[in-house]
């Protein structure tokens, strides 16, 4: 080897060892003939340990039993699966922990034969970062289903008073029957009936409020929007009477499913609508009324609008609107918006506002609709 090769060997070298992510060389036939120390550090082997032994070592054992099959398929074909590509996939360390790894790999050919190169990048605290990102969120939504129930706690404790005093007054009214000699029985299952329909009443506004308060997990799927706001609508509708403003559906036919938490997105439709409640509650225009709204909007993607006729949104709050902890209540959280822009994002949405020219805010969460390969899938 002449002065100049054994320099740029010593450099290739040191290029290796400075590198931060793992770099794994290996032949045609998946032989390691290159580890460096970061590789070292990240799989708990080391150099010597590994090399001339098959690349399948690192990875788990599904993998490893079809690297040759991939290896073999790319020489024959030609066709890159991962080559010039990269993917994240799973290592396994020495001591048989599988962890994630992003992976990218490049070729080259030379009179030493063709090799294959692999850049390694540990993703473990990314994810766990991710993980923690996503928890804080799932607590944080979860205080604002709780605060939100406090807020419309009036309604609802309105709407259920109202089937609970209407089978107190049916109960007294079929005691008085059953002293009747005779008594009249058809008469007595009327109202045995009406008091069955004020208690199943009850019981689902109840069963609503703890299904919405119930912590869950995310959940994406394939929803019906219709179907998803029309399932809180009783909720929405308590808040609203107890304040005797008006509140008004109107659903778009024909509307694309998407892909979506349910529980998440009804509490963006109980954050909005409590907000025109509140927007609206002790002005003369709250006779006008709340209305909320379902359509296909620009570029096929789903809608739904929720407008008031209060003050609107001022320039001052509009640069903020969406931020944690901002609220123009006395007793928020400021909260609301925030997490309902991150329960909308996480679906690949967006939430915006806009002043209407006749008063009060129009807010719009837009949604993207679910090809129909997806829903084959």
């Amino acid at each position: 080897m002449s002065q100049y090769q054994t320099m740029l060997a010593a450099e290739w070298e040191a290029l290796l060892n400075a590198a931060v992510d793992a770099i794994v060389v290996i032949d045609e036939d998946g032989r390691i003939i290159t580890f460096n120390r970061s590789a070292e550090r990240m799989f708990g082997y080391g150099a010597a340990d590994v090399l001339g032994r098959d690349v399948a070592i690192l990875m788990p054992e599904t993998d490893g039993s079809q690297h040759e099959g991939y290896l073999q398929r790319y020489l024959s074909t030609r066709e890159p699966r991962v080559i010039g590509i990269g993917r994240e996939v799973e290592g396994v360390r020495r001591d048989g922990v599988k962890f994630p790894i992003a992976l990218s790999i490049g070729e080259s050919n030379s009179d030493r034969g063709r090799h294959f190169v692999g850049i390694i990048r540990d993703l473990t605290a990314q994810r766990e970062q991710e993980q923690r990102a996503r928890s804080l969120e799932s607590r944080l939504a979860h205080a604002g289903r709780v605060n939100l129930m406090g807020e419309m706690a009036a309604g609802i404790a309105h709407e259920i008073n109202q089937p609970l005093s209407a089978i107190a007054t049916y109960a007294q009214a079929a005691k008085r029957l059953l002293q009747r000699n005779p008594i009249d029985a058809g008469k007595l299952a009327e109202v045995c009936h009406k008091i069955d329909e004020q208690a199943l009443r009850a019981g689902q506004v109840i069963e609503d409020l703890r299904r919405f308060l119930r912590k869950q997990e995310v959940d994406a799927r394939a929803l019906d929007i219709n179907a998803l706001i029309e399932d809180v609508r009783l909720l929405t509708e308590a808040d609203s009477r107890a304040q005797a403003i008006p509140i008004r559906f109107e659903y778009g036919s024909g509307l694309p499913r998407v892909r979506a938490d349910a529980g998440g997105l009804q509490q963006v439709v109980l954050n909005l609508t409590r907000n025109a409640v509140d927007a609206m509650a002790n002005l003369p225009s709250k006779d006008r009324g709340i209305d909320v709204r379902t359509r296909i909007g620009s570029a096929g993607r789903v809608e739904v609008a929720v407008s008031d006729h209060g003050h609107g949104v001022s320039a001052e709050l509009g640069a903020t609107i969406f931020h944690p902890f901002v609220s123009t209540k006395k007793d928020g959280l400021g909260v609301g918006l925030a997490v309902s822009q991150s329960i909308v994002q996480s679906c690949g949405g967006a939430l915006s506002y806009r002043n209407n020219p006749d008063g009060g805010a129009t807010f719009v969460v837009s949604l993207p609709p679910i090809n129909e390969v997806e829903l084959i899938q």
